[in-house]
């Protein structure tokens, strides 16, 4: 259930739709990067999130693989339909040095998560992150959210609103080159 602050800005991104991506950006480039940052890239950030296991885990220990971070919730009705692309992407790179990982934003307890994923067919990792994290974690701005992050732990590009399964490839291909 949402409560102050989360409630407000679940009303605020209703409201908003999907109209603040420039703002994100303009955060991004505003930071100052060393020479070894990869042109308009950002760290990911190394919060540490509950995952459905009961433990903890960070963007940090997928290190060495693409992520298609995913923020999404139970709540979302746009997340829901984008949910079978991403499904269809966890299959398509099964084998490759790539993660699906799923944060569900203000999206209920373990078990009410685990529950609704079930019913979707989604077995790639889930992490939990309330509705603030979200917003001063990644600058979500609307759900769903996907951010993807190389190798290296640069943010490469963050895409506002549901993605497919073609699309999706086309960006994690450039990030394995």
């Amino acid at each position: 259930m949402l409560t102050g602050r989360g409630a407000i800005a679940l009303v605020a991104l209703i409201g908003l739709g999907c109209g603040a991506a420039d703002e994100a950006a303009d955060r991004g480039a505003a930071a100052s990067y060393t020479d070894a940052v990869p042109s308009g890239a950002k760290a990911a950030p190394e919060d540490v999130f509950r995952t459905l296991e009961g433990g903890e885990a960070s963007l940090r220990d997928l290190r060495g693989n693409v992520v298609v971070a995913n923020l999404w919730g139970t709540w979302c009705l746009p997340c829901r339909d984008e949910l079978p692309e991403l499904v269809e992407l966890a299959r398509i790179y099964d084998d490759r040095p790539v993660v699906i990982l799923g944060l569900a934003v203000d999206s209920g307890d373990i078990d009410e998560i685990r529950d609704f994923l079930e019913d979707f067919g989604v077995e790639y990792p889930n992490w939990m992150m309330g509705m603030d994290d979200a917003v001063a974690t990644f600058g979500a701005v609307g759900f769903p959210t996907t951010v993807m992050v190389d190798a290296e732990g640069w943010i490469r590009k963050e895409l506002l609103g549901p993605q497919t399964a073609a699309a999706l490839t086309e960006e994690i291909e450039a990030l394995l080159r």
